[in-house]
């Protein structure tokens, strides 16, 4: 994400129908079963490069998403495609080689879905290797997490070694759509405006009668600031390609929760502003298409998913005054997306550097945020992640 970020109660969404997942070596999701596993999200983990070593045809690695991840009733069929850095100790001779197992898991039991490709080792050294898997059309209960499962094959008694994360990211294209967020704004308006039909009739005593026909929807943002690898170059290609953009309205009610409204839209203006010496943001117009959704979510200290896809969480603290930093571990991978301190939206929320006076520091690999002014007693915040 930007630097610079100016509010959270309107996100927009692109949606990717065969979404990026990571294979986070260096965070764990626990011992399942007596096996230990290791993240599986569309986030990706930031941090150090992390190997795994197996010795002989045992088990390299595991992985599983969060709880209750990926969220989803159905997966699409469709071709899966994994892209990892894989080597061996010394010896090519029997054609060492590798292949990804893809089970759901409900919580008590473990159900194969696919079985990869073998893919076998062309070289000692550590090399970037393609994987494809021919994933079928697969139903999920709400909480079922996908699990993958590195196998090697052929080895002997020689080490085989697979890497994640830093420059050896490991990743797979999957037929599980991610809702990726580009852009937030701070000043939006949301307007539905339903026609009527008159149905006045002798029966109507004097008065017209009328019942609710086709309803329309719109939205406009004023002060909106793109994300990290997106621009107003990227909103022009959107609008002139005529693709179609999911928004994803936030309504804070405080101690009642968030209440979420989303949808479908179709870019109907765009212009921007850049004002002297200050941040450059847009200002667009939404038109809905088709019926919009919502959802709701009461505030929990532990942090809740209040939208579908896009794993957004929400995460809250009353300071006992003097903190400059909290940890959320549960975050760890996650991005800050707004942040408030007594109510009051955090202009500026860094991923490196110092931060100073009201500005803070989001660091992903350790759920740690930094403030640059230390926290006041009884002041509440809340920080909404991805």
């Amino acid at each position: 994400m930007a630097d610079k970020v100016q509010g959270n109660n309107m996100i927009l969404y692109w949606q990717n129908p065969n979404g990026v997942f990571y294979l986070n070596g260096g965070i764990s999701k626990g011992t399942i079963g007596g096996n230990s596993y290791y993240q599986f999200s569309s986030t990706e983990n930031v941090g150090a490069s992390v190997n795994f070593t197996a010795t002989g045809d045992n088990v390299i690695a595991r992985f599983i998403t969060d709880v209750n991840k990926p969220n989803m009733t159905t997966i699409p069929a469709g071709t899966w495609t994994f892209s990892s850095y894989v080597s061996v100790t010394y010896s090519l001779t029997y054609s060492p080689a590798f292949y990804f197992v893809v089970s759901k898991y409900n919580g008590t039991t473990f159900t194969t879905i696919a079985t990869s490709s073998t893919t076998v080792l062309t070289s000692l050294s550590k090399t970037l290797y393609s994987t494809s898997l021919s994933f079928p059309a697969t139903s999920l209960d709400a909480t079922d997490r996908i699990a993958i499962t590195v196998y090697p094959v052929n080895l002997g008694a020689q080490d085989i070694f697979f890497y994640t994360q830093g420059t050896n990211v490991a990743k797979v294209i999957t037929t599980m759509p991610t809702d990726i967020p580009f852009a937030c704004s701070t000043n939006c308006s949301f307007s539905v405006n339903v026609d009527q039909k008159e149905v006045t009739s002798q029966t109507s005593a004097w008065y017209r009668e009328f019942k609710n026909d086709i309803a329309n929807w719109t939205v406009n943002c004023d002060g909106l600031i793109t994300l990290a690898n997106y621009g107003y170059l990227y909103l022009l290609q959107t609008q002139q390609s005529r693709t179609q953009i999911a928004i994803k309205f936030a309504i804070d009610n405080g101690a009642d929760g968030l209440v979420i409204i989303g949808g479908n839209c179709n870019i109907t203006s765009l212009q921007i502003n850049a004002p002297y010496k200050d941040i450059g943001t847009y200002s667009v117009g939404l038109q809905g298409s088709g019926a919009y959704t919502t959802s709701g979510t009461s505030i929990n200290q532990n942090g809740v998913i209040v939208i579908a896809n896009g794993q957004v969480y929400m995460k809250q603290a009353t300071a006992a005054g003097g903190e400059t930093t909290i940890t959320w571990s549960d975050m760890i991978g996650k991005t800050c997306l707004g942040f408030t301190r007594g109510g009051v939206e955090v202009r500026e929320i860094l991923t490196t550097g110092t931060p100073t006076n009201d500005q803070i520091k989001f660091t992903s690999a350790s759920g740690v945020v930094t403030f640059g002014r230390a926290l006041e007693s009884d002041e509440f915040i809340r920080g909404l992640f991805q």
